[in-house]
């Protein structure tokens, strides 16, 4: 029964992982599946081969806190569900509005104001990408560009990477 449990625990952790996806969870959240994962991962492969629960444990524990450090940290530098739905939100907005006040030539992308958790000079800003409708990265920027005369100010293009 042993011998079946940790395949079938592990594929149902990962198949969970892969279905759910991390965007929409807190950095907490990643931050304990991350450890959760990485403390189980070392346990059972030291465990299976032989070492002592007295060195397993330890090392087991020191995997689990590296890696929910590590997905904090990641986590926090992504754009959060709220942050990337209120870009949304504006920039849909916004292009309709520039319409609806006569703009004919919309750029492709454009700087759209979001909510920034931590304020750190300029305004923040995402990258709204007007023929999907949607942001175009996860990414939020300070600037501090004024919005041109329809509202919005085409995004450089050192933003996207080209």
């Amino acid at each position: 029964m042993q011998k079946h449990f940790r395949p079938v625990a592990a594929a149902v952790s990962i198949a969970v992982l892969a279905t759910s996806g991390c965007e929409n969870m807190t950095a907490g959240e990643n931050a304990l599946i991350a450890a959760g994962l990485a403390g189980a991962a070392t346990g059972i492969a030291l465990g299976t081969t032989g070492v002592p629960v007295g060195t397993t444990l330890p090392v087991a524990l020191g995997a689990a806190a590296g890696a929910g450090a590590l997905g904090y940290g990641v986590s926090k530098m992504q754009v959060n569900r709220d942050q990337r739905m209120f870009a949304e939100q504006r920039g849909q907005a916004m292009v309709q509005q520039a319409y609806q006040r006569g703009a004919t030539n919309i750029p492709r992308y454009i700087l759209v104001d979001t909510i920034a958790e931590k304020p750190s000079g300029g305004r923040p800003v995402m990258v709204y990408d007007t023929a999907s409708g949607r942001v175009a990265s996860n990414r939020i920027y300070y600037v501090n560009v004024p919005p041109g005369p329809y509202g919005y100010v085409e995004a450089p293009p050192g933003m996207l990477g080209g």
